[in-house]
């Protein structure tokens, strides 16, 4: 494996030895002593450049947040702007950014039930506010999330989280109740429609609804498409088949957006495509493209009355920070602008191909998944997507190794977990770029994962 390679030249090289020095990175894959951390210099629309110059495609937009791309000179001249004119402001106070994003977000973005939006720093705390909200609307103590899920790394976002990775590290709060994540395959049953899954996966979770008693749950919290843990499609009308459960029983709905959100999948956000109109949404990544930390959720009408009526007292020192604000307006006209819903429509069917094409040449690759230019790549040494390849010939983790050889040999920054690899390229990419992504895809792939196939 190529994993020594130098991501500095010059005067990078000594901030790179501070860095590693002094700073406890998030996310890392190995112990801190063994931890060689990708240093990064500057970035433009799709590509990002390290220390010693050196070009790469993102194709996972960073932690897929980076929709509209690096170094958009709308937005951050916003972001200056702002920066001389209101810096910060508690967020009790109001001011004409928060409300200019709010409107825009309730009247032209959200689904028409939307009235109200808490702006967060960022999609774990979102996750916490919603927490919050659910239980002070119903005075219910249990909470539903589905296994195979992520919805954030703080302590009640965590134990939303359905990764028993996770769940294995840190404790979580009681309460918080999974249930079986709608895959097509995976299982021992084999589904012969789309909708004889749906029904099957429902009637599983109303089941245990029933089990722990209605009238104790608070509410379902679901991401519209599975993201982090592969980006599992649901089967056809289970979102809507949520929602009627949810309203059965007088259990609030709440779509975490946070990743499918804005336009990732071609839609604002993925639940609409569904005809769905959660109780509230969680939203970050997307809603400013990561030029500044945002978050936030927004509330339906029924839970915005009721607010109405009662203080909500709690918070953050950094809600609706207003440089995160001015970023978000900044990017939704870029979206607008630039048309980046059409363009996504226009990618979409060529991200589709690309994709069935890797599938049908690679031995390894077992599956592929994708709406909008949100994609994945699964590896497997079978084609049933129960054998996936967790290790490489030497025994060392697979996924991790791929990673990083398509950084070093390939120059291609993504995520992945487990045996899947993250395709969601920021929404600005063309055609061309697709393709160049694609060949390089196919080289890696035939290099370093066929020959696992026996």
């Amino acid at each position: 494996m190529s994993n020594n390679v130098s991501y500095v030249a010059g005067e990078n090289a000594a901030s790179y030895e501070k860095a590693r020095k002094y700073n406890l990175f998030s996310f890392a894959n190995a112990p801190h002593k063994d931890y060689k951390p990708f240093f990064v210099d500057h970035a433009d629309g799709i590509y990002v450049y390290d220390g010693a110059g050196k070009e790469y495609i993102d194709i996972a937009s960073e932690l897929v947040n980076v929709n509209i791309g690096f170094n958009n000179r709308h937005i951050i001249e916003a972001v200056q702007k702002q920066v001389e004119r209101l810096a910060y402001i508690a967020p009790r106070h109001a001011f004409a950014e928060a409300g200019e994003l709010s409107e825009l977000l309730i009247e032209k973005i959200a689904p028409k039930n939307m009235k109200k939006v808490l702006f967060t720093l960022g999609g774990s705390e979102a996750n916490e506010f919603a927490i919050r909200f659910v239980k002070a609307f119903t005075g219910r103590d249990k909470i539903f999330s589905k296994y195979e899920s992520y919805h954030g790394s703080t302590y009640g976002a965590s134990s939303l989280t359905g990764e028993s990775e996770r769940a294995s590290l840190f404790p979580t709060i009681p309460g918080f109740i999974k249930y079986p994540a709608p895959h097509l395959y995976g299982y021992d049953i084999k589904f012969k429609t789309e909708e004889e899954a749906t029904k099957h996966f429902l009637s599983r979770l109303e089941y245990q609804i029933q089990q722990e008693c209605p009238e104790s749950v608070a509410a379902v919290f679901i991401e519209s498409v599975t993201g982090s843990n592969g980006v599992y499609l649901y089967p056809k009308g289970y979102l809507k088949g949520v929602r009627e459960i949810c309203d059965k029983y007088g259990i609030l709905m709440v779509c975490d957006e946070v990743m499918s959100g804005f336009l990732r999948t071609g839609e604002w956000f993925a639940c609409q495509a569904d005809g769905v109109e959660p109780d509230l949404i969680t939203f970050a990544k997307g809603v400013n493209s990561a030029y500044a930390p945002l978050g936030g959720v927004l509330i339906s009408e029924k839970i915005a009355n009721y607010y109405e009526e009662n203080a909500f007292t709690a918070g953050l020192t950094y809600n609706a920070h207003p440089l995160g604000v001015a970023a978000a307006i900044a990017c939704i006209e870029e979206y607008f602008r630039l048309d980046v819903k059409g363009n996504v429509k226009k990618q979409e069917p060529l991200l589709k191909k690309k994709l069935a094409e890797l599938k049908a040449k690679h031995p390894s690759v077992g599956d592929v998944r994708s709406v909008g230019l949100f994609g994945a790549i699964e590896f497997s040494y079978s084609k049933d997507h129960k054998d996936v390849i967790r290790k490489n010939a030497a025994g060392e983790p697979f996924l991790g190794n791929f990673i990083t050889k398509l950084r070093n040999d390939y120059g291609i920054l993504t995520m992945g977990g487990g045996s899947t690899i993250i395709v969601a390229p920021p929404l600005i990419i063309n055609e061309a770029q697709i393709e160049e992504i694609f060949a390089r895809l196919d080289k890696a792939i035939s290099e370093y994962a066929d020959g696992l196939i026996k």
